[in-house]
């Protein structure tokens, strides 16, 4: 096995920082380029506008530093990477203009000359390279540090991170000298390490050894502004940036008002689309709504322009919307039940296989999505080339759920609810506010497991609250979604040192050996048949209960044209080429 288990877990800092950065509402004055003043006698051009009415606002708009859709869709506009993705998820040049890969290790990247920062700093190769040592770095506030071991040194340092945290444990050291030895092993790896500069204008990256994932993880970032950010390099959270971000992306911040909107305005010298043409739309506007039903109700009226609609809509917005496209495509998302593997009720393998064998997942995608998806068995999305569609399913099966619950020792009382050891079964489920779909799902949850004796008490927070909650081990069960990348490495969300492991909580050593074997090869029958494995052995050990993976919906207004197709990259993959009339009143 090559990763050694010493990689230290980031995602409680993240949670209980962010929401301290994040309070305020943040305007920005002279971000965006406004456009010049039309010539005397000429009537002033009116700004290409186009609204995106979503539920849940952005946290944090660093590209290292994101764990959420909502906050990963605005930095897509605002940074590029070294490699832009089209809808079959084939990369091509962006901020890389050429690249190399020599020995499945060795990845030299030949940086485009003349990009320059919104703030008009030219661009570099040594931008890159901080980039990525910001996820390296000793006080990195982020998630993503487990997703770059293979790179040569990093093992090494993690392994002496790992070290002088055991000291400062042991009281060997204090905080400060532990602290210090990080830095120094930080220095080392900056001198000596797999990422390095020959020149201005090259990138290359050395890996210990084949890393399958390597290339996506090194192309799919946003490459950040060394010249500001890196005296923040000890609290990037902390740091303006975090919030009023400079990229050199199609899109510059104009303002944020936390939960109400954030508006880019459109970056002239941007060139970087898959076409090779500047974008056609001034303006976006991200409007951030309470919840979905709000978003739907203002797509209905014609107040926004793109909104997701729930699948179980789809049916009666095409016959009763007009004004409104339909685009409707499978992407790598599903949406599970969610254990605290800790808790004494969900670490019982036992009582997670009944709960799954309780419900009627079937029924679910019928009554939720009006048939607009399908049932899900494990981590896999049926539309990545990764998917096993052979995992051992557990059917809908009530007398099997009483009997493993009884085996369990959860017996039936004379109230109607199932007792152990004199405590009742009650489930604290959390649920984000925003999410009509998630709110549902609760529901289906509740009805379907009170027959059982489970009594499900419903949680409902907004979306800040949420994340700290599941983060923590105050949660029972939850209900969430993962939105999978482009390379079926799970290593994140499984793997025993993965930074998400505050939610998944999940320590296996054999899901632990399938994840680093499938890391370790590039060769793409081969990782198959290991992720086929490991889609098996998480099914088995209900790490979760998977639950569904719904098509996605999205509406648009017939004034936006240009919209080709959804893909799993998602509809906005060409959104460069789209264009917006003149909404009636404006806006």
């Amino acid at each position: 096995m090559r990763e050694k288990r010493s990689v230290r877990r980031w995602w409680a800092a993240l949670g209980s920082r962010a929401a301290a950065v994040l309070t305020a509402a943040l305007v920005l004055a002279g971000c965006g380029s406004p456009p010049q003043p039309a010539v005397s006698g000429e009537e002033p051009q009116a700004l290409s506008t186009l609204t995106y009415t979503t539920p849940g606002d952005a946290t944090v708009l660093l590209p290292t530093l994101t764990v959420d859709t909502a906050s990963s869709f605005v930095t897509d506009f605002i940074y590029d990477g070294l490699a832009v993705y089209d809808d079959r998820l084939n990369p091509h040049p962006a901020l890389a203009e050429s690249w190399e890969v020599e020995d499945d290790r060795i990845y030299t990247f030949k940086i485009r000359k003349g990009v320059t920062f919104h703030d008009g700093e030219p661009l570099t190769a040594h931008d890159v390279r901080f980039t990525f040592l910001t996820i390296a770095h000793p006080d990195y506030q982020g998630v993503r540090f487990g997703d770059f071991t293979a790179i040569r040194g990093w093992e090494e340092l993690a392994e002496a991170y790992a070290a002088a945290d055991s000291a400062l444990a042991a009281g060997v050291l204090t905080a400060a000298e532990s602290r210090q030895r990080k830095l120094e092993a930080y220095e080392h790896f900056v001198r000596t390490g797999g990422l390095q500069v020959p020149d201005d204008y090259t990138f290359r990256v050395e890996a210990a050894y084949p890393f399958a994932p390597l290339f996506t993880r090194l192309t799919g970032y946003g490459i950040m502004p060394r010249h500001l950010l890196e005296p923040h390099m000890a609290d990037l959270l902390g740091s303006p940036y975090a919030t009023a971000p400079v990229g050199t992306g199609a899109m510059r911040l104009v303002s944020w008002t936390k939960n109400k909107e954030i508006v880019l305005e459109r970056n002239p010298d941007w060139r970087w689309s898959l076409t090779g043409e500047p974008a056609k739309i001034d303006r976006l506007i991200i409007e951030i709504v309470p919840d979905q039903e709000a978003a739907v109700t203002a797509l209905e009226r014609g107040e926004t322009d793109v909104a997701n609609v729930p699948p179980e809509m789809a049916d009666r917005f095409r016959s009763e919307v007009p004004d409104v496209n339909l685009y409707q495509y499978a992407t790598f998302a599903y949406t599970f039940l969610g254990y605290n593997l800790s808790h004494p009720t969900y670490g019982d393998l036992r009582v997670r296989r009944a709960i799954t064998h309780a419900l009627d997942r079937e029924a679910m995608v019928a009554e939720l999505l009006g048939g607009h998806g399908q049932v899900t068995h494990s981590h896999a999305s049926p539309a990545r080339w990764d998917y096993n569609p052979d995992v051992p399913a557990l059917a809908y099966d009530p007398a099997e759920a009483a009997r493993l619950l009884e085996e369990a020792g959860w017996l039936p009382g004379p109230d109607g609810l199932r007792y152990k050891d004199g405590q009742p079964f009650v489930m604290h489920l959390a649920v984000n506010e925003e999410s009509l779909l998630r709110r549902q799902a609760a529901l289906f949850i509740q009805r379907a497991l009170e027959p059982l004796g489970i009594r499900v008490e419903i949680e409902r927070m907004g979306w800040d609250d949420f994340l700290a909650h599941i983060s923590s081990d105050a949660k029972e069960a939850y209900l969430l979604g993962w939105s999978l990348g482009f390379d079926p490495d799970p290593h994140s969300i499984f793997h025993s040192q993965g930074g998400f492991h505050a939610i998944t909580g999940c320590a296996d050593s054999e899901i632990d050996r399938l994840i680093d074997a499938g890391r370790a090869t590039t060769d793409r029958v081969c990782r198959k048949e290991i992720y086929g494995q490991l889609q098996a052995v998480l099914a088995e050990r209900q790490v979760y209960t998977w639950l569904f993976a719904q098509e996605t919906v999205v509406g648009v207004n017939r004034r936006v044209q240009g919209v080709r197709h959804g893909s799993p990259r998602g509809l906005f993959w060409n959104w460069e080429e789209w264009t917006v009339e003149p909404r009636e009143g404006g806006r």
